[in-house]
C-alpha cells in the first residue's frame, strides 16, 4: 500500500510537466501548421509572378526588339553607343506602356501597392497592426507584373515580398489573430516570398527581422516564423520552378589578410554608390513620384519613359540586370563598362520604383553592387598584380557591400549573399565590407517607413507603456497634500445627494459609514433618476450603492488602469494595504497620465544629462501653431476625375480608393467612419455639392488635414431627406479639433462662391480649380 501512495504522488507529480509538454507540442504544431501555410502560399505566388514575368518579357522584349532583361549572363547585347534602328525604338515605348497599365490599376484599386512594396509593408508593421487590405497582394501583382515584364528595371523580389506578405496578412484575417500575431504572419509572408524567389531561405528571414529598423536591431519576435515560412516556400517554389542558381559564380575564396585592404577601398565605394543611389531615388520620387502636376497613374508611364530612353542605348539597364552580375562575376567586362552599367542602373531603377513605378529593388542594389564591386577587382590586379584577387569574389562581396548601404540591413546581407554564392568561403570579407559600408551611411535608406530601433518602433510603444505602469507605485502617483475624498453617508436624502455631487468635480463619491468605506453612488443610476418626480424624500445614497472599484497603495498603476479600463470608471478608490475598508484616497485617471509623464521625463533625464524643464521647453519651443492653410490642405489630397457610383456608400468607396493617401491609412477604417459619419446626418450643403469631413484623430498617417476634391460623372442622390442629387465631393481629412472646425468653415465659405461652382459643374481643369480656390483663400485671410 505505501509503495501504491508513492506512486500516486509520483504521478501526479509529473502530470504538470506532462500537461505543460502537451501545449508545448500543441503550439508546436500550430505554428508549423499557420506559417508553414503561408510557406506553401508564397512558394505558389512566388513562382505564379515570375513565370508571369517571364512570359511578358518573352512576349514584348524579346520577341519584338531581341532584348532579354532577365537573361543571367551577358547575353543581353553589347551597350550601344550610336542611334539605334527602328525596331529597336520599341525599347522606348514598351517600358512606359507597361508602367501606364501598372500605374492606372494602382491608381484605381490600391494606390498604396506603387512603390516597391517593401516601404508598404514596413509601415503596415509599425503602424497598421500588420493588416493590408485584402486586395493588396492581387493589385500588387497585376502592377508588378506590367512594369517588371516591360522593361521597368525593377527586380522580382521586393513585389514578391509585398505580395506574399499581403497572403500572410489574408490568414491572419481568416484566422482572427491578434495584433501580435497578425504582424508575425505579415512580415513572415515577407520572408518567404524574397526566400523562395531569391533561393535564401535563412537570409531572407533575417531580413524580414532587421529591415524594419535603421539601427543594427532586430525584430526577434518575427525571426522563427519567417524562418518556417521562408523554408517552406523556399521548398515549394523550387518544386515548381526549379531549383537553378540566379548567377553561375566559380570556386572563390579569401586567402590573405592583405585582400582587406582592397575590400576596405570596396567599402567605402559601395558606401559612396549607395549614397549616390538614395539620392538618385529621392530625386526621382520628388520630382515624379510625388509631383502633383501629374495625374497619380501617369507618373509612372513618365519614368518608364525615361527607362525606356536609357534602355535604347543601354539594354542591359532593363529589368532586373542579372546578366550586368554575372558579367562582373565572370570578369568579362571591362571597367569602365561594369561603372557606366551601375550608374546607368541606378537611373533606371529610380525611375521605375520612384516614379511610383510598381517594382522592387533588392535586385537592383545586388546588380549594382557586384558591378562596383566587379570593377574594384579588376582595378586591384592592375594596381597590385601580385595580390591576384579574384574579381568574382569582389563582385559577390560588392552585392554585400552596396545591399547593405542602402537596406541597412547588414547581417541578413552577409547571410543572404553567402547563400547567392552557395558557400560561406568569401564570410570574412563579406562581413567586413558589410558592416564597413553600413556605418558609413547608416542614418540614410532607401526606405522611409524605417524607425531607428525598436525603442521607437510604433508597436511597441504599448510594452513600453505597460513597463513602465508596472514600476510606478499607486502612493506614488497620488497628489501629495491634496484635499481629502468627498464622501456621503448611506442615509443622506437625494436632495443633498444632488447638491454634494453639484458642488464639487469629483467623478466618484465614496459611501462611508462609521470610517469603513462601503461603496460609491452610482451616478448612472443617479442621473436616470433625477427626471422622475415625487420621490426625492424616498430615495437616499444607500438606494444607489454600487461596488466600490478598489486599489492599493503599494499596487502598480499598470493594475490601477487595467481594473479601471475593464469597469469603464476614470477614478478608482485608494485604500490601506492592511485593511481593505480603510479609505485612503481617490486616484483619477489625470493623476496616472501626469504620474507616468514624470517619469519618462525623469528617464530621458538621466539618460542625456538634461533637466525635464529643459526638455519640455524645448518640446514647446518646436511645437508651431497647427496649420490651417486650406490650400495647403487641398494640395496633399488633389482632384479626382471621372468618379462613379450608384450611391452614397459607393462613391464615399471609390473616393477612398483613389485618393492618393499615405501608404499607412487604414483605408477600411476611413471608409466606415466616413459612413458613420454620413448615418448621423447628411453632408449634402446644396448646390451639387457635399462636404463629408470624418475627424481622423484615432487613424495613422492623416494627422496633416487634406481635402479631397472628387468631380463624380454625372449627379447622384446622396441622402434620402436631400432636395438635390450630388455631382461635387469634397472630403476633407483632419483631426478632430479647432484646425477641423477652422476648415470645415473656410472650405464652406469656398464653395459658397459662383465662381468655383461654375468651375466644378463645368468639370474644369486641376490648375483652375485650384487657382480659384487659391483666390478665394487670399481674400478670406484679408477679411
Amino acid at each position: 500500500m505505501p509503495r501504491e501512495m508513492a506512486f500516486i504522488r509520483d504521478l501526479r507529480g509529473l502530470l504538470p510537466a506532462r500537461f505543460a509538454e502537451a501545449e508545448a507540442a500543441r503550439q508546436l504544431g500550430r505554428m508549423l501548421a499557420v506559417y508553414g501555410l503561408v510557406g506553401v502560399v508564397g512558394g505558389l505566388m512566388a513562382a505564379l509572378f515570375h513565370w508571369t514575368v517571364v512570359r511578358l518579357s518573352d512576349l514584348l522584349l524579346v520577341s519584338t526588339v531581341g532584348v532579354n532583361p532577365s537573361a543571367s549572363g551577358w547575353e543581353s547585347g553589347p551597350v550601344n553607343a550610336s542611334w539605334p534602328d527602328l525596331n529597336r525604338l520599341w525599347i522606348l515605348l514598351i517600358p512606359a506602356a507597361g508602367a501606364l497599365v501598372a500605374g492606372i490599376v494602382s491608381a484605381r484599386f490600391a494606390p498604396e501597392t506603387m512603390g516597391t512594396g517593401t516601404d508598404l509593408v514596413i509601415e503596415t508593421y509599425h503602424r497598421q497592426g500588420g493588416r493590408l487590405r485584402r486586395r493588396v497582394p492581387w493589385v500588387k501583382l497585376l502592377s508588378s507584373s506590367a512594369t517588371v515584364g516591360t522593361g521597368g528595371s525593377a527586380g522580382v523580389e521586393g513585389p514578391v515580398g509585398a505580395i506574399v506578405a499581403g497572403m500572410g496578412s489574408l490568414i491572419g484575417r481568416m484566422l482572427k489573430a491578434d495584433v501580435t500575431e497578425q504582424r508575425r504572419l505579415l512580415m513572415a509572408g515577407f520572408a518567404a516570398g524574397i526566400g523562395a524567389v531569391f533561393h535564401t531561405p535563412m537570409g531572407a528571414s533575417i531580413l524580414a527581422a532587421e529591415v524594419l529598423y535603421r539601427d543594427l536591431d532586430i525584430e526577434h519576435e518575427v525571426l522563427v516564423p519567417s524562418i518556417i515560412a521562408s523554408t517552406v516556400a523556399y521548398g515549394t517554389y523550387g518544386v515548381v520552378a526549379g531549383w537553378e542558381p540566379i548567377w553561375l559564380i566559380p570556386p572563390v575564396g579569401f586567402h590573405s589578410i592583405l585582400e582587406l585592404g582592397p575590400y576596405l577601398v570596396l567599402a567605402i565605394v559601395a558606401a559612396a554608390g549607395g549614397r549616390l543611389f538614395i539620392r538618385i531615388h529621392h530625386f526621382i520620387h520628388h520630382h515624379i513620384g510625388a509631383q502633383r502636376r501629374f495625374p497619380l497613374w501617369l507618373r509612372p508611364a513618365v519614368g518608364g519613359l525615361g527607362v525606356g530612353a536609357v534602355g535604347l542605348f543601354v539594354p542591359q539597364a532593363l529589368g532586373g540586370g542579372y546578366g550586368i552580375a554575372q558579367a562582373a562575376i565572370d570578369g568579362s567586362a571591362p571597367i569602365w563598362i561594369l561603372l557606366l552599367l551601375a550608374l546607368t542602373k541606378m537611373l533606371t531603377s529610380s525611375l521605375t520604383a520612384g516614379s511610383g513605378g510598381s517594382g522592387g529593388l533588392f535586385a537592383p542594389s545586388l546588380v549594382i553592387g557586384a558591378a562596383i564591386g566587379g570593377a574594384v577587382g579588376l582595378a586591384t590586379n592592375m594596381i597590385w598584380p601580385s595580390l591576384d584577387v579574384s574579381p568574382a569574389a569582389f563582385a559577390i562581396v560588392g552585392m554585400a557591400g552596396f545591399f547593405s548601404a542602402v537596406l541597412n540591413a547588414p547581417l541578413s546581407t552577409v547571410i543572404m549573399v553567402s547563400e547567392l554564392a552557395g558557400s560561406y568561403r568569401l564570410l570574412v570579407p563579406t562581413l567586413w565590407v558589410a558592416i564597413v559600408a553600413w556605418s558609413v551611411d547608416r542614418k540614410r535608406s532607401l526606405y522611409d517607413a524605417q524607425v531607428d530601433s525598436r525603442l521607437e518602433a510604433p508597436g511597441h510603444l504599448a510594452d513600453m507603456m505597460d513597463a513602465v505602469l508596472r514600476r510606478i507605485r499607486v502612493r506614488e502617483a497620488m497628489t501629495p497634500g491634496g484635499s481629502p475624498p468627498v464622501t456621503v453617508a448611506p442615509s443622506m436624502h437625494l436632495r443633498e445627494l444632488v447638491a454634494v455631487f453639484a458642488s464639487s468635480q469629483q467623478a466618484v463619491f465614496p459611501v462611508v459609514d462609521g470610517g469603513r468605506l462601503r461603496g460609491v453612488v452610482d451616478g448612472r443610476q443617479l442621473r436616470r433618476t433625477l427626471g422622475a418626480v415625487g420621490i426625492d424624500d424616498v430615495l437616499i445614497a444607500r438606494d444607489f450603492q454600487a461596488k466600490a472599484l478598489t486599489t492599493e497603495l503599494d499596487a502598480s498603476l499598470y493594475d490601477a488602469v487595467s481594473a479601471m479600463a475593464a469597469s469603464g470608471y476614470d477614478d478608482i478608490l485608494v485604500v490601506d494595504d492592511e485593511d481593505s475598508s480603510r479609505l485612503v484616497g481617490i486616484l483619477s485617471r489625470r493623476e496616472i497620465v501626469n504620474a507616468y509623464h514624470r517619469r519618462m521625463l525623469e528617464t530621458a533625464a538621466g539618460a542625456t544629462g538634461k533637466g525635464a524643464a529643459s526638455e519640455a521647453a524645448t518640446g514647446d519651443a518646436a511645437d508651431g501653431p497647427p496649420a490651417t492653410d486650406l490650400v495647403a490642405a487641398l494640395e496633399r489630397g488633389g482632384v479626382l476625375v471621372g468618379l462613379d457610383g450608384h450611391d452614397r456608400q459607393e462613391i464615399l468607396q471609390a473616393i477612398v480608393d483613389r485618393a492618393e493617401l499615405p501608404g499607412l491609412c487604414d483605408r477600411e477604417a476611413l471608409t466606415s467612419r466616413l459612413l458613420e459619419r454620413e448615418a448621423l446626418g447628411s453632408t449634402n450643403i446644396g448646390g451639387g455639392i457635399a462636404l463629408p469631413h470624418p475627424g481622423t484623430h484615432a487613424l495613422q498617417g492623416l494627422s496633416e488635414p487634406r481635402v479631397v476634391i472628387a468631380l463624380l460623372r454625372s449627379p447622384r442622390p446622396w441622402a434620402e431627406s436631400d432636395p438635390e442629387p450630388v455631382d461635387t465631393v469634397c472630403m476633407l481629412l483632419a483631426p478632430e479639433g479647432e484646425v477641423h472646425l477652422a476648415l470645415v468653415g473656410a472650405l464652406a465659405r469656398s464653395l459658397s462662391d459662383p465662381g468655383l461652382q461654375q468651375l466644378l459643374r463645368e468639370r474644369a481643369s486641376t490648375e483652375a480649380i485650384m487657382g480659384r480656390f487659391r483666390e478665394l483663400n487670399r481674400t478670406l485671410e484679408t477679411q
